[in-house]
């Protein structure tokens, strides 16, 4: 396996020869445009349609380590990609980012998520969608005393806990250290900073989570580490509370594979809905480009 499945240059390479977009999806051929500094593809568990992922050229492992000079070019990609999601999909959308996760691998290079959610979203039910991830990964319990046992592990953690709650353990037993938290525990950083206000936690060797929402009450820029993919995790939340095809998708899913845990991309990629992000994204983009020539020109825009 290649290290840095993120390559601009393997991802550009593949385009070279391209006549039409793909009927299937390989390693390298999901690029969908390209800017000076940056490049979009359409990412591996498109649970939501429109999934769309804005990488670095530059090998860095967090944008905290971008290019300030780079930052109104990265602002107007977000921008764009967000337009086109509503105007094709009619729906909105959550930016984030897992800073110095190496989520693909051990070695990773700095990329933003961009999925759609429902447009009749609310801000409390992106809240409770944030507040119940918190909750199904235990965030903020540091351990569980058993006796003499100190136990740490994750899946132990969630397990114990879960029995306490529903009173299948004698609670006397067992010491719950830290507690559960939710979504104003973990703000701890300026979300409008993002993401320079990340810099001093970087080189401490220290991570972060970005997350933005069209509310800034449900959106948090956190130097907690709660492991990768939280932010595919809300918003797999957010179409389970939102969405009752989703939910019917999920429920046969499940029942093929009751251990699939489908916010997470090593489970179900999801395919046909990474090709058809692919081709919502070249229509949308090549619509706004009448729009957005001057920028698409002094950003050298392209589109595959």
């Amino acid at each position: 396996m290649k290290k840095d499945q993120l390559s601009w240059e393997d991802f550009h390479e593949e385009c070279q020869s391209r006549i039409s977009l793909p009927k299937e999806v390989k390693a390298f051929n999901r690029l969908v445009a390209h800017t000076k500094n940056f490049f979009i593809i359409s990412g591996y568990g498109a649970f939501t349609p429109g999934y769309l992922l804005i990488i670095s050229k530059d090998f860095i492992p967090s944008y905290g380590l971008v290019r300030e000079n780079y930052l109104d070019e990265l602002n107007f990609i977000i921008k764009l990609i967000k337009k086109t999601i509503n105007q094709e999909l009619d729906r909105n959308s959550v930016v984030f980012e897992h800073g110095m996760c190496a989520c693909v691998g051990g070695l990773d290079r700095a990329h933003i998520h961009i999925m759609s959610i429902p447009k009749k979203i609310k801000k409390k039910d992106i809240t409770d969608a944030i507040n119940l991830t918190l909750y199904n990964r235990k965030s903020g319990i540091d351990y569980i005393r058993y006796k003499n046992y100190k136990l740490e592990n994750a899946h132990d953690i969630s397990q114990i806990f879960e029995n306490l709650v529903s009173n299948k353990e004698k609670s006397k037993d067992f010491k719950v250290v830290g507690k559960i938290y939710k979504i104003k525990d973990i703000k701890n950083l300026s979300i409008n900073e993002w993401p320079l206000v990340t810099l001093n936690h970087i080189k401490k060797g220290g991570h972060y989570i970005y997350f933005k929402s069209d509310f800034d009450a449900s959106s948090f820029l956190t130097t907690n580490n709660f492991n990768t993919q939280f932010g595919r995790e809300i918003v797999y939340n957010i179409e389970l509370i939102s969405n009752d095809i989703f939910k019917k998708k999920v429920k046969k899913l499940n029942k093929k594979n009751k251990d699939l845990n489908l916010w997470q991309w090593q489970h179900y990629t999801f395919e046909k809905d990474i090709l058809y992000s692919m081709k919502i994204a070249k229509a949308g983009l090549i619509k706004l480009k009448k729009k957005y020539q001057n920028k698409f020109d002094e950003f050298d825009l392209k589109i595959i």
